[in-house]
């Protein structure tokens, strides 16, 4: 049962949301994440950043999320491939930088007349 409870959970489709300008790099969320899959530093090329990941990044497939310039020029850089999408970056944050939203993916369906033809 429990198995069952984890995988669900792990299936929600919630997914981290960051909101740079709340940001206030107190790095509360780098000591909470169990995976690290959060670093803060220097901006740079996607190989160097790579590079400095606290958790290196084995998928070189999977896109780093890298924000915008910080108020110290630093930059937030996530690895989703090792995000575990808990959610316990934004209950630790004391600003509200980091959020849980659902995602919910919209299709166009094709009309009746379409689907005649």
């Amino acid at each position: 049962m429990g198995y069952r409870e984890a995988e669900r959970c792990l299936n929600c489709d919630a997914v981290t949301m960051f909101q740079p300008k709340l940001c206030i790099e107190c790095d509360a969320c780098v000591d909470i994440c169990p995976t690290d899959c959060i670093t803060f530093t220097a901006n740079g090329t996607e190989s160097d950043l790579r590079g400095r990941l606290t958790a290196p990044a084995l998928n070189l497939t999977q896109d780093l999320y890298v924000s915008v310039p910080l108020k110290t020029d630093r930059v937030m850089v996530k690895d989703e491939d090792v995000c575990l999408h808990c959610g316990l970056c934004a209950e630790r944050c004391p600003t509200g930088a980091w959020d849980m939203q659902i995602f919910n993916l919209e299709m166009s369906l094709a009309s009746p007349v379409c689907k005649s033809r």
